[in-house]
């Protein structure tokens, strides 16, 4: 009995510190950004990469202040446990549409530049389709050239309405593989209810 006692007790703790161990990915925000709109971001996030991410606090803007220096700040609050940060920046002044520095483990989005000709709507789907694309940046995944995928390239933001919103099935395996490398916590994808049937 007491040997049973001990081989649960044991495999108890080894589940859980291979679960301490898991990394995610923190999403936080700087500037004026919506905390309501960053965490449907944060969710649907987490729901099409299949990946933890969980919210950071926010991150002070100073005037002026690059998009780098907003990562490299962000970067500078990452946990034991985080595997890097997306920022959703909304900066003071004229910023670039977005920086990723995979080795720095951040990426800053100028939800400014998302705003550009879209409704709420279309600039949360916008700011979900970067999140994924800077997420497997962060991953060191490349572009893909199948025109259905989240991660093929475009030349303007509006570009992404036209875009899926999700990876091609090689590439969210290939990312899944990634994060299991990384060793991300995975999520199971949200229960999708049925359809009502048409009568």
């Amino acid at each position: 009995m007491k040997k049973f006692v001990l081989i649960v007790l044991g495999l108890l703790a080894a589940g859980m510190s291979a679960t301490a161990g898991e990394k995610t990915f923190a999403l936080a925000t700087a500037g004026e950004v919506d905390a309501a709109f960053a965490e449907r971001v944060r969710v649907r996030l987490e729901e099409h990469a299949g990946v933890a991410v969980r919210m950071a606090p926010a991150i002070p803007l100073e005037a002026g202040q690059s998009l780098e220096a907003i990562g490299r700040a962000a970067a500078a609050t990452l946990g034991e446990n985080d595997h890097s940060i997306l920022v959703l920046v909304r900066p003071t002044d004229e910023q670039p549409q977005g920086v990723c520095l995979p080795h720095e483990r951040f990426a800053a989005l100028n939800v400014a530049r998302l705003e550009a000709g879209a409704d709420v709507e279309h600039v949360e789907r916008r700011a979900v389709q970067e999140g994924l694309r800077t997420m497997s940046m962060l991953l060191k995944m490349a572009p893909c050239p199948f025109p259905l995928c989240v991660l093929v390239g475009y030349e303007k933001v509006e570009d992404l309405d036209r875009m899926s919103g999700n990876f091609c099935p090689p590439c969210q395996d290939r990312f899944t593989r990634y994060a299991r490398e990384a060793n991300l916590r995975l999520v199971e994808p949200a229960a999708v209810e049925a359809a009502p049937a048409v009568e």
